[in-house]
């Protein structure tokens, strides 16, 4: 973090930030640790689990909503309990929906010097190119786990559901019963192939030409659409902690996509 270590040595800290990484979990870690050298910066020595003038939405995968960002913004104009400095960090940005975030840019443009923005997203062009111009954008790296999937495979099935070809998934059913027992594989290789997706849309070139390739062969899909699958495969990869059935989620996931391309 050399930058943002600088500019807290400094004192010399952006009034918003976007953290976009791969790998959302470690977005999170990466915005929280940040919060925290910031607050020892300022001499506040205080665990971010009980720190008052840190405030976190995370809705672990579902649509961020405006009662949230609400309540948020009716705090955001408190001063400090510190007296010196607030955080508020808005993890997986790439949730927040139209109203909260016109909400937000409204907020932006009147940041009291105390207080600290911070959104982490996968793909900064998933917010808006308003809210984007007023943060200053860092992309952040971390270690992607290879996933033991062939996803080239699992490309051709998926751009044949959304050409309406559900016969595809019927015929290449042994495929998906590979991974009964570790079901959090397919769950986020279908994440990484939604993902590939916006990336084909807003930032080709950062695919490799194998993936592009396979991106091509996908009907034209809307970000919408895009963005409603993702919240449904993340709510379901959560629901299987809990030993939710797996053909049940899959087909589920299956006949989500099949629909989609059909609208």
């Amino acid at each position: 973090m050399s930058i943002l270590d600088e500019q807290i040595k400094n004192k010399n800290l952006a009034s918003a930030y976007i953290f976009e990484g791969k790998n959302p979990d470690y977005n999170k870690t990466f915005a929280l640790e940040f919060a925290r050298k910031v607050f020892e910066s300022y001499g506040i020595d205080q665990e971010n689990e009980t720190n008052p003038d840190l405030y976190l939405i995370d809705k672990e995968g579902s649509v961020i909503d405006i009662e949230s960002i609400r309540e948020m913004l009716k705090n955001i104009y408190l001063r400090p309990e510190n007296s010196k400095i607030k955080i508020y960090i808005i993890h997986q940005a790439q949730d927040l929906r139209q109203e909260g975030a016109n909400a937000m840019l409204k907020s932006l443009e009147e940041l009291k010097s105390y207080v600290k923005l911070i959104f982490t997203c996968v793909n900064k062009d998933t917010i808006l190119p308003t809210i984007r111009s007023r943060c200053q954008i860092l992309t952040i790296q971390a270690d992607e786990p290879a996933l033991d999937i062939d996803m080239d495979y699992l490309y051709e099935i998926w751009s044949d559901l959304y050409k309406g070809k559900i016969e595809s998934f019927y015929k290449n059913k042994e495929f998906f019963d590979k991974y009964k027992e570790d079901r959090q594989t397919i769950y986020l290789a279908i994440e990484k192939l939604y993902q590939n997706l916006i990336k084909y849309k807003f930032s080709k070139n950062e695919l490799d030409l194998s993936t592009s390739y396979m991106m091509k062969k996908f009907p034209l899909i809307s970000l919408d659409k895009i963005e409603r699958s993702i919240d449904l495969v993340e709510t379901i990869k959560n629901a299987s902690k809990t030993n939710i059935n797996y053909d049940l989620s899959i087909e589920k996931i299956v006949f989500d996509v099949f629909r989609e391309g059909k609208r």
